[in-house]
């Protein structure tokens, strides 16, 4: 209970400041980003959630530092016996303001399992990031509906301009590494350990190509590693790698 009131009081304060810097931002327009990646794989701070390949579009209506996202993840293969039918999907609210190179975003993630017996929940979470040669983002997340569990993240990502290969084309080098941390009560309904305990760490490679500046095709790879003895029991691995292609459109 105390982590909860300490985390509604932080997302107070930042929404005040969201507030203040929503009011001098009256005039920006509406933009939309459309895409879908196929993934090699779907896994989910690094639970294995289809061990087989994946469809995920998504859609993003951004304004005045809001953001409204629909994400879904589409079984392609039999795997878990749900080919061709939507598993997931995500229905998330944020707000993002900056102070400086500093970013604030708060906000609230539903998360919707169609076709599934399993249960939807909420999530809440607030976070901050740095923008910088490599730029830093730590994010909290209280669920506040099945596990009432805490999930932590802190990210780490660096992007690198690469020589444009053609007129109206430019590409770059994209890596990330990401490291997450859950609480007994998160843990104990994802995994079954009643452990507060780091859980996870993934790193990224990706290579974005930009053409006329709206249409950008991404491939990358991913691995995963579990951090607890206790997890990798659980889930009968250590690690695991997967490959995806992101297409995107901005209008």
């Amino acid at each position: 209970m105390k982590k909860l009131v300490a985390f509604l009081l932080v997302m107070t304060t930042l929404l005040l400041g969201a507030s203040a810097a929503l009011a001098e931002d009256k005039d920006a327009g509406w933009k939309v980003d459309a895409a879908a990646a196929y993934n090699s794989k779907y896994i989910w701070r690094g639970i294995m959630q289809v061990d087989d390949p994946v469809l995920q579009p998504s859609l993003n209506l951004n304004k005045g530092g809001f953001t409204f996202n629909v994400w879904g993840s589409y079984d392609l293969t039999d795997k878990n016996g749900h080919k061709n039918n939507f598993t997931e999907i995500d229905l998330t609210a944020e707000y993002a303001f900056s102070v400086g190179d500093f970013s604030f975003p708060v906000g609230v993630i539903n998360y919707q399992f169609p076709n599934t017996a399993f249960n939807s929940t909420t999530e809440i979470y607030a976070g901050a990031s740095y923008s910088w040669l490599i730029t830093p983002t730590f994010k909290l997340y209280q669920d506040i509906d099945e596990s009432h569990g805490q999930y932590a993240n802190l990210a780490l990502a660096y992007t690198l301009d690469l020589p444009a290969p053609a007129a109206d084309v430019t590409w770059g080098l994209a890596l990330g590494l990401a490291g997450g941390w859950g609480s007994k009560d998160n843990n104990k309904y994802y995994w079954g350990v009643d452990e507060d305990m780091l859980t996870d760490t993934m790193a990224t490679i990706g290579l974005p190509v930009k053409i006329k500046d709206f249409i950008t095709i991404t491939p990358a790879y991913s691995h995963v590693w579990l951090m607890d003895s206790k997890v990798k029991d659980v889930a009968g691995y250590d690690d695991k790698g997967f490959f995806g292609v992101t297409l995107s459109v901005s209008f």
